[in-house]
């Protein structure tokens, strides 16, 4: 009759009672980072852009020292959430064609006024008309 050795009774480690937590623990941080990601990213996504509408919209000429210029005044409203929003006003005639633009920060209902100055010739002013032009869109 053979023995077998004390050591050779003791029962195996169980090796999956081992990776049990391992893999708990590990799907928890999984878990809870993407709760953190949804939590504060996507609302980053989510929030409204801002949806300008131009209120006012008045052009003028007249001197502005020895230069003959037009103003164009233009009323901003903000229908959206807060952003960045560039407002482009452009004239057209009297030989020339020139547009510029501003970008402003608005808040959610807020309006704001605007003033654009382009510089044209007196002369070509005097013998043609001029048109202009303005809008807005979310930066």
């Amino acid at each position: 009759m053979i023995r077998r050795s004390s050591e050779s009774q003791k029962p195996k480690p169980d090796l999956e009672k081992k990776i049990k937590p391992i893999l708990y623990v590990s799907v928890g941080i999984l878990i809870g980072v993407i709760i953190i990601a949804l939590v504060v990213v996507l609302p980053f996504f989510m929030r409204p852009k801002p949806k300008p509408e131009i209120v006012l919209l008045n052009g003028y000429d007249g001197f502005q020292g020895l230069n003959y210029v037009v103003y164009i005044d233009v009323g901003v409203k903000n229908n959206g959430g807060e952003g960045w929003v560039t407002v482009y006003a452009e004239i057209e005639g009297a030989g020339k064609y020139e547009k510029k633009e501003q970008t402003i920060y608005m808040l959610s209902g807020e309006t704001k006024q605007l003033q654009f100055v382009f510089d044209i010739s007196f002369w070509n002013a005097l013998f043609s008309s001029l048109t202009y032009r303005a809008w807005a869109v979310p930066s």
